[in-house]
């Protein structure tokens, strides 16, 4: 695990399949550009019940944040914008 200052923090808004509704995600990366979020994979669960797994690139909107909270990046991808993508997909 690697703690990362200075690092950008990726929000990702998906409409949920079943009811429209926003679903918001992030990730955290050292990348400003959006094509690591945009290539990650997301599990966002909606209050309809709905939960699946979606990537980034099919987001509603996606928006970069400077992010200067340290953060410790997982090696198996979890909550990086690197790496994440779910043994089902």
């Amino acid at each position: 695990m690697e703690t990362v200052s200075g690092c950008f923090a990726h929000v990702l808004l998906f409409a949920c399949p079943q009811c429209g509704i926003p679903l918001a995600s992030a990730c955290a990366g050292v990348e400003r550009n959006l094509e690591s979020a945009d290539a990650h994979w997301f599990d966002p669960h909606c209050p309809c019940g709905w939960t699946g797994s979606v990537i980034g690139l099919q987001a509603v909107k996606h928006w970069v944040e400077e992010w200067r909270v340290p953060v410790k990046l997982r090696s198996d991808g979890a909550g990086s914008c690197e790496g994440g993508r779910p043994a089902s997909v």
